[in-house]
């Protein structure tokens, strides 16, 4: 495994080799989930299989910052995220949590914005984050990036981030948390990704996904940043559509209008610990539904721009739907 003080890489799985009778210790050298158990969690092992199997094609993962830079972020009063969360039963955690949507065509809204005519999409799945007030909330989060004006305008991205204390977010000279590009794992409109997260023993969290149309797959470890400044991983899972933050400014910027997006493999096991049997929670345990907003100022008015609602498919799965709302 290839390391620094951020995170790790993991040995690339050899060409030809077969995921599917691979021992824990195989997998767990090549940075891939650890296989479910197909009897108690059907669901989980479906979306697993189909993740591990051809086309399969897995490379180290290959990083670079965006630019201009945009910052994902917790909920903000329903202004920047669609989607659903699912709230784990205390004491336990949630230490998996899986996902599969098709990339979008985004262009441009036709309404007015009040800020920038730069509108950026990001889906992903994550961790916490949709209470960011509290201190020591962290984020961590995997996805891909739509973006009209964007080179590219459809990208695989990664974050973690977290909640930083007072004295930091003063300081001007604080490093901004910006969201960063997976930059060898090619994405297009009407491609197929499966994307997931697992939080280890370690509490370092296993980032992985898998671009299902060309079977390009990237995984590896982030570590836990620092270890002491952060509440342990697993009070929620979350399904998002999000527009991202503009740093410098601290807005939110545009909403692209964008196809509808159906999220499905929305899973996700709470237990007791990383390595111990636990229960698969699906969007029909209480889950809670955002609908995103947008506020003008001239005249002022709040609009919903992006809605999310719940979806049964064939296989009797629940999924969510967000769909844009142009807000003129």
């Amino acid at each position: 495994m290839s390391e620094n003080a951020h995170f790790s890489l993991y040995k690339e799985v050899p060409k030809g080799f077969n995921l599917l009778t691979a021992s824990r210790d195989e997998l767990d050298a090549y940075g891939i989930p650890r296989r479910p158990d197909a009897d108690a969690e059907p669901g989980l092992f479906e979306f697993w299989k189909t993740l591990v199997s051809s086309p399969f094609s897995a490379k180290r993962p290959t990083f670079r910052d965006i630019h201009p830079p945009s910052l994902g972020s917790p909920l903000q009063s329903m202004l920047n995220w669609s989607g659903a969360l699912v709230s784990t039963p205390w004491p336990k955690r949630f230490f998996f949590a899986a996902a599969g949507w098709t990339a979008p065509n985004v262009s441009l809204p036709s309404g007015h914005f009040t800020h920038s005519d730069d509108a950026k999409s990001l889906l992903w799945v994550g961790l916490d984050g949709h209470n960011g007030m509290l201190p020591k909330t962290s984020l961590p989060q995997i996805g891909t990036g739509h973006w009209p004006n964007g080179k590219p305008a459809h990208f695989a991205w990664w974050d973690w981030w977290r909640k930083l204390p007072e004295q930091e977010e003063l300081t001007k000279h604080s490093p901004r948390q910006v969201i960063t590009m997976i930059d060898n794992l090619a994405i297009d409109a009407g491609d197929k990704i499966l994307a997931g997260l697992a939080v280890l023993a370690s509490e370092d969290v296993l980032y992985f996904i898998k671009n299902q149309s060309t079977g390009e797959f990237r995984s590896f470890l982030a570590k836990r940043q620092p270890l002491g400044d952060i509440r342990p991983l697993g009070s929620s899972v979350e399904w998002v559509m999000e527009r991202p933050t503009d740093p410098d400014s601290g807005k939110l910027f545009p909403l692209p209008a964008y196809e509808p997006v159906n999220f499905r493999y929305c899973l996700a096991r709470a237990a007791d610990g990383s390595d111990v049997p636990g229960r698969v929670m699906t969007l029909a345990d209480n889950a809670l539904l955002m609908q995103m907003r947008e506020t003008f100022a001239d005249p002022y008015s709040t609009v919903y721009i992006s809605r999310a609602a719940l979806r049964k498919d064939r296989d009797g799965s629940i999924g969510v739907t967000c769909t844009f709302h142009d807000p003129t």
